[in-house]
């Protein structure tokens, strides 16, 4: 069986990129042939349509190392859904962000079997945008709250009753790295390239010689909150001064990346707004934030810090705490529906609030004073072990495995209900608004 993806490219330092490279990898050890179809890659090459890819394992003795029964075909978008010898088409993200919904539109003409592997950071999708899954056969959500999110409506519910729950999860690698041995061979790395004198280093090095170095790594987009980060850490060093004294040592190291997301946050603005200083906060070079950051640099940041604290406003599922987490390190997140779900039975989640934002999302905003209360728990080395180790067990449950098996139950479901999409454009749907409906708005939104 061939299964046709339209994700991120695989080779995109991103957490979707690596998501379909790691999906790809685990569906080619049960036996399927993966083509993945992504807006980056060229349409067109000199003698053909498609890469092969197959990454360079180049720090073989750390085992970070993704491994290929052979090398994936790689299409640019443009050629989606219209391969016969695809059996199976799964378009993956937001039905309704524009790239996506091109996709959708496209392949809900196709005569193949279409899945959606759908997520969204809205604590419920309004009923025009959840409509797009009138558009394909089946429908897999990443947690039952994003579920939630789209089915909430009465029609789309009745269509899509027998959805597939397919959590995203880490490659088999993470589970066995050794935080200390990843530091330490970076370090080695900046000794050889004559990079181990510069200033910021020297300040990270400094705070994690004494276990209070907090770190956050996220792309420059509206849904991460840096604001209420920055604002929590802020709050976190007076707090640490009023209790223990001896904060001059407390920081945070910021990897923030520019290179995808949207152009949303001025971190050095609003530091300087609240008071914050450079020796307080050391933030990705500014070339790496360009260029983005590779796989070993991403490791080399969560082993690094002694706690990792990851404020949003919203979450289709966030990769980045679960990595940072099979590494050992505590982690403080925003509690949202779906990282309430993902982080089950964890203690450190932030308390937050819903607020209607005016594209007619519902997302949350981060109370920044119980950020930082929750990080200055932290400070103690035994509260940084005992839940690093609470941390890790969350992860534990999350493997790229796990998220093969349950596609692959997404993909059998597709071609069992296959012809059953409406195609595009859709005749109007009208969608009753029930008193369930409304019932289920207000309980979202803490009214109930």
């Amino acid at each position: 069986m061939r299964v046709g993806i339209a994700w991120e490219c695989p080779w995109v330092p991103s957490s979707y990129g690596k998501l379909s490279l790691w999906l790809a990898s685990e569906l080619q050890r049960m036996g399927v042939d993966v083509r993945v179809y992504c807006p980056s890659a060229p349409e067109t090459q000199l003698y053909s349509n498609r890469a092969l890819y197959k990454p360079e394992c180049l720090h073989e003795e750390l085992g970070i190392c993704v491994e290929l029964e052979k090398p994936v075909e790689v299409y640019n978008a443009g050629w989606l859904c219209e391969d016969e010898d695809v059996d199976v088409y799964v378009v993956c993200g937001a039905p309704y962000g524009a790239t996506e919904s091109e996709w959708i539109a496209r392949c809900s003409k196709s005569s193949k079997p279409v899945a959606g592997y759908f997520v969204t950071e809205s604590a419920i999708v309004p009923s025009s945008l959840a409509n797009w899954l009138f558009l394909v056969d089946a429908v897999g959500f990443t947690t039952r709250a994003v579920a939630r999110a789209y089915l909430v409506h009465d029609a789309v519910r009745e269509f899509h009753s027998d959805w597939v729950l397919v959590p995203h999860g880490l490659p088999e690698y993470y589970f066995k790295l050794d935080p200390e041995k990843v530091f330490e061979y970076n370090m080695e790395l900046y000794r050889k390239r004559g990079l181990s004198d510069n200033p910021g280093l020297k300040l990270v090095l400094e705070s994690r010689s004494e276990g209070v170095l907090y770190g956050m790594v996220g792309k420059d987009h509206p849904r991460k909150d840096y604001g209420a980060l920055l604002s929590a850490f802020a709050l976190l060093k007076r707090l640490c001064m009023e209790r223990w004294g001896f904060c001059d040592k407390v920081r945070l190291l910021l990897g923030f990346v520019k290179a995808v997301g949207v152009p949303t946050w001025q971190v050095n603005m609003l530091m300087d707004l609240l008071g914050l200083e450079s020796n307080d906060v050391v933030i990705l070079a500014e070339e790496f934030q360009r260029r983005g950051i590779t796989e070993m640099a991403l490791l080399f940041l969560y082993s690094a810090i002694d706690a990792f604290v990851f404020a949003t406003m919203g979450e289709g599922w966030g990769l980045p705490p679960l990595e940072a987490a099979t590494l050992g390190r505590p982690i403080v997140v925003t509690k949202t529906p779906v990282t309430e779900e993902v982080w089950d039975g964890y203690p450190l989640l932030a308390e937050s609030r819903p607020l209607v934002f005016p594209e007619g999302h519902i997302l949350y905003q981060t109370d920044y004073r119980d950020l930082a209360e929750k990080m200055a728990t932290l400070l103690s080395s035994c509260d940084r072990r005992r839940y690093g180790r609470l941390a890790r067990q969350v992860a534990e449950r999350y493997t790229a495995r796990r998220m093969a098996e349950s596609f692959l139950k997404l993909v059998d479901l597709a071609m069992q209900r296959c012809g059953v999409k409406k195609q595009y454009p859709l005749e109007k749907l009208l969608t009753q608004i029930t008193g369930g409906y409304r019932s289920v708005v207000l309980e979202v939104l803490k009214l109930a």
